[in-house]
């Protein structure tokens, strides 16, 4: 064999290897890098305007609302008319430069944002496209998130559910030996189902997600064929069963 074919080979055997769990943990990684920076300047320009106008600030301390108040304009002028307060502020008096150099600052805030909007939603494609099934049972967001933690769709499908129901817990494992209570749940704890169940029922309920993402990712994997439908309308009646655990 010459470099060349080997060259070739080892190539394809490369290009073999990637799948699209690795399109969706680069973009896991990606969304939550512009996630992280979109909080960090977001915290840094907050900062900066109660500087210059503190009446406004205090009422713009969430994220998105800040971004749609002042994308177009922050001088205390336009803002006091959106906001109706005054525009007499005990703040500090800012030059147009730094008025402008604060304006672009924000609307780059901005970009960030859509663009880290973009990037979620072509990951719920991603996941609606090639896990139907997980999908149906978790939400594109926590699928891609339970995927990226276990390493792989594979990974996933070859763990047991008491596992896939505490993954994105390792934290909460290492702090729990002193106290020699195991987490009963990870990131399936951000689960739509579990957020209005009262917190006895939380354990129930998630080992009941975590038997069902067991199921749904052994169908996509294996048989690839969408059976979403059969699989929520049997897990919504062991759902049923727990909730009238608790008499609701």
């Amino acid at each position: 064999m010459d470099n060349k074919e080997f060259i070739e080979k080892a190539r394809k055997k490369i290009k073999d290897g990637l799948s699209v769990d690795d399109l969706i943990r680069k973009l896991i990684a990606f969304s939550d890098s512009l996630e992280k920076g979109e909080n960090t300047i977001f915290e840094q320009l907050n900062d900066l305007y109660f500087l210059y106008y503190p009446e406004a600030a205090d009422k713009l301390k969430e994220r998105d609302r800040f971004i749609n108040i002042l994308r177009e304009s922050c001088d205390r002028k336009s803002i006091s008319q959106k906001m109706n307060i005054p525009a007499e502020s005990m703040g500090f008096d800012l030059d147009d430069e730094e008025i402008q150099l604060l304006s672009l600052s924000i609307n780059e805030l901005s970009n960030i944002s859509d663009l880290r909007k973009v990037v979620n939603d072509r990951l719920n494609s991603v996941i609606m496209k090639n896990y139907p099934n997980l999908n149906a049972v978790l939400g594109s967001e926590i699928a891609a998130r339970i995927i990226y933690l276990a390493g792989s769709s594979y990974s996933l499908m070859l763990m047991p559910s008491s596992k896939i129901q505490v993954l994105g817990a390792e934290k909460a494992m290492f702090a729990a030996r002193k106290k020699k209570a195991t987490p009963k749940y990870g990131v399936i704890y951000n689960h739509e189902l579990m957020l209005s169940l009262p917190d006895k029922l939380k354990g129930r309920m998630a080992k009941v997600i975590a038997a069902y993402t067991s199921l749904a990712v052994k169908t996509d994997v294996i048989s690839k064929e969408d059976k979403s439908g059969k699989i929520m309308e049997k897990m919504l009646k062991d759902i049923n069963k727990v909730r009238k655990g608790n008499g609701t």
